[in-house]
């Protein structure tokens, strides 16, 4: 008798759904004390544990090299998601029997969400088509959260308008006070959204129409409106002329001499006299004294042949003396609004999560897990947890260190653009972008400059250098600075440093000393004096310091720009 045909998981009829359900249940059954005291332990442990639980069931000499690699690249981590990538083409007869049985759980704080992976490894009951990645699936439910975030963004903008109509407010008083927190989010954080929703849901059915349904019903909240009834005193400005002489003959008097062929005879008497015309137009918000004029008619004679035939009225004008004109006064009813920053409270209420609340048992928070699920997925698409150290600077922050700089509103504008993307967005080698906020940015792309160790890596698209200091002049006062460092040190001219002014640019030459490899914007002196610059520093992003190396720059200012008009705009934030 034939030994009965055995089935493995993944195998024949099994879907992937069910294999992925089998290796859930048997992780809950095998791994959950484990579980719990490698978590007991730190996460650090739990991750070590599960390195070395993968290491010890993946077979083949490739998969253990990449392990390897995985391994000095992101640690313990590195090790179980090079182990995953390795054996994607064998996941179910092999990692899902040998290896996920035990990860699933034990590794619970430090995997991939499952939002990204249902597809990739096919756990969404489907088979992952041909030339699928998680890069691909981050960037299609990237797009999704973009998306909805920006409709969140117009709910608040909306509700601000309804707001101001609705109340009867001076619409244009309340525009320009509206206090627009938004910008200083607009570097959302796309990973931790992904890995809240997937702790939400434990990792199983994670669905990207879930994840928009949850997303859209909260997204009126995204961006919290609060507003303050303000009152202000409006100048209504006085018009008046200034007027310019002019001198002509004029009849005074007309004498009747008779009538011939019935037509009645004059005999004319002229004069030159001087009167006024209306000149050029002035207005004035304060009290002033003008030159009063008033209209007259006056007679001017028609000639024909040389003789007065008859004569036509006009209208000029005449001195009248001194008058004081003052300026209406009135008070005007505005509404000061707020847009609040995007908070990631709003996430956990979309998912339904308490952040404080224990994981399953596991000797962490649901907050940690999420956390941690985002790191993991950096360290996948980037190779590191995160694109620089900078934070962004609070609004407060940017208001008194601009307030401190002596220049034109134009160049407190530029720097103002380019410190909003402090702590924002990433260094990119060959980043250039259009003006205003990228969606693409902090997204994962393909390195294609050549030039540098990064080349053909992937890292979360921004901007390098000179991409930076191009795009802050495009938005802030619509200039291109053109291509990268050595165009834009064409395209300025020496300053010295006692000329240095907000706005100018500051150029680092190559150790070689042969040309320059780095540009800065100078943002203003700090409190102590010292020169502050803001910048896309390589592993950094866009920073705001006063470097190492800030003695040795050369001073520049770009060409072509007129820093003494008013800027209008501003910096374009999260997806308007």
């Amino acid at each position: 008798m034939a030994e009965p045909q055995k089935q493995q998981i993944g195998d024949g009829s099994d879907s992937y759904g069910q294999a992925a359900g089998q290796a859930a249940k048997a992780a809950k059954n095998i791994g959950k004390e484990a579980t719990k005291q490698a978590a007991a332990k730190g996460a650090e442990a739990t991750a070590n544990a599960a390195a070395a639980t993968v290491k010890a069931g993946v077979e083949g000499g490739k998969a253990v090299a990449e392990i390897a690699a995985g391994t000095a690249a992101g640690g313990p981590w590195g090790a179980i998601l090079s182990a995953a990538w390795s054996l994607r083409h064998t996941l179910f007869k092999i990692l899902i029997c040998i290896c996920l049985s035990l990860v699933f759980l034990i590794v619970a704080i430090v995997e991939l969400p499952s939002i990204l992976m249902n597809k990739v490894l096919g756990l969404d009951g489907n088979k992952p088509n041909e030339g699928i990645s998680i890069v691909s699936v981050y960037e299609t439910v990237t797009d999704v959260i973009s998306n909805i975030i920006g409709l969140g963004y117009d709910s608040s903008m909306t509700r601000v308008e309804t707001l101001i109509t609705d109340g009867g407010y001076d619409y244009e008083l309340s525009m320009n006070a509206l206090i627009n927190h938004a910008q200083s989010s607009a570097g959302y954080d796309v990973a931790y959204i992904m890995s809240a929703y997937s702790t939400s849901v434990d990792q199983l059915s994670a669905d990207q129409s879930d994840i928009e349904t949850k997303l859209s019903n909260v997204s009126a909240n995204m961006f919290p409106v609060t507003s303050v009834e303000r009152e202000n005193e409006v100048i209504t400005p006085v018009t008046y002329y200034t007027y310019k002489p002019v001198t002509m003959t004029v009849v005074t008097k007309a004498v009747y001499t008779g009538t011939i062929n019935g037509a009645a005879q004059y005999r004319y008497e002229t004069a030159e006299k001087t009167y006024y015309l209306q000149d050029k137009e002035h207005t004035s918000d304060v009290q002033v004294e003008v030159d009063a004029y008033e209209a007259v008619t006056v007679t001017l004679p028609v000639y024909t042949n040389g003789a007065i035939s008859g004569t036509r009225t006009a209208t000029y004008y005449q001195a009248a003396g001194k008058q004081m004109l003052t300026p209406a006064k009135k008070t005007v009813k505005y509404l000061e609004c707020t847009i609040h920053p995007f908070d990631n409270t709003v996430i956990s209420s979309a998912f339904g999560l308490d952040l404080n609340a224990s994981y399953n048992g596991f000797g962490t928070t649901y907050g940690e897990v999420i956390e941690n699920r985002a790191i993991a997925m950096k360290k996948t698409l980037y190779g590191t947890a995160g694109s620089g150290n900078a934070v962004p600077l609070t609004d407060a922050e940017l208001i008194a260190f601009l307030s401190r700089q002596s220049c034109s509103e134009t160049r407190k504008h530029i720097v103002k653009t380019g410190l909003s993307l402090v702590g924002k967005v990433p260094y990119f080698w060959g980043g250039k972008s259009e003006a205003g906020w990228n969606d693409e940015w902090n997204t994962p792309k393909l390195v294609t400059a050549a030039g540098s160790t990064s080349t053909g890596t992937i890292r979360p698209f921004g901007l390098d250098c000179s991409g930076f200091t191009d795009w802050t002049y495009k938005t802030a006062v619509g200039v291109s600075l053109y291509g990268g460092t050595w165009s834009q040190w064409d395209e300025s001219y020496e300053i010295t440093a006692d000329e240095l002014l907000p706005g100018d640019l500051g150029f680092l030459m190559n150790d070689d000393g042969n040309g320059w490899n780095h540009v800065l914007i100078f943002a203003g002196y700090g409190e102590k004096g010292d020169r502050m610059w803001v910048h896309s520093s390589g592993g950094e992003g866009v920073i705001f310091n006063s470097p190492s190396y800030e003695a040795a720059l050369s001073l520049r200012r770009p060409k072509g720009v007129n820093f003494e008009d008013t800027a209008s705009g501003g910096v374009v934030a999260l997806s308007d």
